[in-house]
């Protein structure tokens, strides 16, 4: 074993090479990324498949094939790419995995790069799927671990939710020695394991329960869960926020204050809990974003007839929108627990240093320039546009944009615009990287429905929002090998669009203007194709 220090991203990729991950899939966005470029970087001296897919869907389709096979995949994703992957997973739930499927699930409360303030925890109910999260970097080294054990051992898919913030996280990690032999349990055709139909679904459905009575036992030993101190005022920690209180409490002890330290946030180990209740008159609850782990505290106090109280974000003790900072935490207990008075100066005014840092990959992006020139030619025709973008680079000019909703949503919702006569030119703007991810079927839908709206799309030949990754545009994969680069023109036209247009960057001042213009006289759907590279910063 060899001392280390890790942050977050890093503990989590290691622990996962550690424990044989055989391979690694996702679609970038951060938080999760960063643990994804650190497996990209050892996967050639370690015989391990990373990419980068079309959409997380797909990243999640083929992390499903590999299990299959009988390797270890890890699937990493930030909370809204876990939207995109719920049709495979309301099916995934009901077939016993084979080799161990981990969910690399990156939240991000204060959606410091995200369009919402998601919390993906009660997604994961609904998939009926067990949930951990780590409170430190050591943790996430040895918890991913026993996530790809258990996940193997009762069949189950099992979530890790990190947040942009643990990510940044630096901690001293023991690892294992390398070689780290890879897990293949090989291939076996086993009939209707991996079939969900509805002669079967009931009784997979009911197998599903029985999994996650034995995931409730599971979590009950886990040791991660556990409560420290005395007294009677309890205090839960949920995840890294755990680690957020121990800041705040220090090293004083407190002969009031009992702690539970919570990783297990579905199902919740109920005899831990339940053990917890016994000694406590009253409990507060911290945890990242919705009040998830407080209602099913609350749940399970009504069951077993706890006459204290839960308090949390239900009650207002704690703050309930964005990220839970240090100084909402000073400020909940020092309503809660008499005579407190906090290890140290956690202030609101000083809230901008407990933020995550983030870097800014689209410094040097066109869109503002693409723009002006855009309304400049519809000023000289006598329109007004309705300009309707996806996430992404975009962010740079959002106060100029009329509608942004998920990747790939700027096709469909501008043709909605136009069907319903909103009296102006409506405009779908979107990168290349959107229309690999779920742009295509909005565009064939367009097609096939006589659409009249204009696209535009900036072609970066990277998903260069997220970091400048690879999309299937480019000819290189996450690798770094040599591939095919799709043609969105070519795509574009065999989809059945008439009207496609492309225009490199050394004509976008002298070509960009007119053929805007032209274009904008045109009652016809129409996509023009803008090659405009992002700069790489260092």
């Amino acid at each position: 074993m060899a001392l280390t220090e890790l942050n977050g991203d890093q503990a989590f990729a290691w622990g996962a090479l550690a424990c044989g991950v055989k391979l690694v899939t996702s679609y970038p966005g951060s938080p999760s990324s960063g643990t994804v470029e650190e497996l990209i970087k050892l996967a050639g001296k370690h015989d391990i498949y990373v990419e980068w897919s079309t959409n997380e869907k797909v990243a999640m389709e083929v992390g499903i094939g590999a299990s299959i096979a009988g390797c270890r995949a890890l699937v990493c994703t930030k909370s809204v790419g876990m939207n995109v992957m719920i049709d495979p997973l309301m099916a995934l739930n009901l077939t016993p995995v084979k080799g161990g499927l981990v969910i690399l699930l990156g939240d991000d409360p204060g959606g410091y790069s995200s369009q919402n303030d998601q919390d993906t925890r009660q997604i994961a109910q609904m998939l009926e799927m067990p949930v951990i999260e780590p409170a430190a970097p050591a943790e996430a080294y040895e918890m991913i671990q026993e996530a790809f054990r258990i996940s193997e051992q009762l069949n189950s898919v099992v979530i890790i939710r990190e947040t942009r913030s643990f990510t940044q996280q630096l901690e001293q990690v023991s690892m294992a020695n390398e070689p780290y032999p890879q897990v293949n349990l090989g291939f076996k055709r086993e009939p209707f394991r991996f079939v969900p139909v509805p002669l079967n679904a009931v009784g997979k459905h009911k197998e599903l329960h029985d999994r996650l009575i034995q995931l409730g036992r599971w979590a009950d030993g886990l040791h991660y869960n556990r409560i420290d101190g005395a007294g009677d005022y309890g205090i839960v920690g949920v995840g890294f926020a755990y680690r957020k209180i121990m800041d705040v409490l220090g090293d004083q002890s407190r002969q009031d204050v009992r702690l539970l330290k919570l990783s297990s946030i579905y199902p919740l180990p109920k005899k831990v809990i339940s053990g917890f209740f016994s000694v406590c008159r009253k409990i507060l609850v911290f945890e990242e974003n919705e009040p998830f782990v407080e209602i099913h505290i609350k749940a399970l106090a009504h069951d077993l007839g706890f006459a204290g109280r839960v308090y949390g974000k239900q009650s207002n003790n704690v703050h309930r929108e964005g990220e839970l900072y240090r100084w909402q935490i000073t400020e909940a207990l020092s309503g809660y627990l008499p005579g407190f008075t906090p290890a140290g100066k956690f202030l609101e005014e000083n809230e901008a240093q407990e933020r995550p840092d983030k870097e800014s990959h689209c410094r040097g992006c066109g869109y503002g320039e693409i723009l002006d020139k855009l309304e400049a030619a519809a000023e000289s025709t006598g329109q007004k546009l309705a300009v309707i973008g996806d996430p992404g680079c975009l962010v740079t000019v959002a106060e100029r944009l009329d509608a942004k909703f998920a990747i790939g949503s700027a096709v469909g919702v501008a043709d909605g615009l136009s069907k319903a006569g909103c009296g102006e030119r409506a405009v779908a703007v979107f990168g290349d990287s959107s229309f690999f991810h779920t742009t295509i079927p909005a565009i064939c839908n367009a097609v096939s429905n006589r659409s009249d709206i204009l696209m535009v799309v900036l072609d970066n030949k990277s998903s260069a929002a997220s970091g400048h990754q690879t999309n299937p545009g480019v000819a290189k994969d996450a690798m770094g090998r040599e591939t095919t680069a799709l043609s969105i023109e070519k795509i574009a036209r065999a989809c059945g669009v008439r009207s496609v247009f492309s225009v490199g960057l050394e004509d976008i001042d002298s070509q960009l203007p007119g053929l805007f213009r032209d274009v904008l006289g045109s009652r016809e759907l129409t996509m023009i194709i803008i090659q405009t590279p992002v700069p790489v910063h260092s």
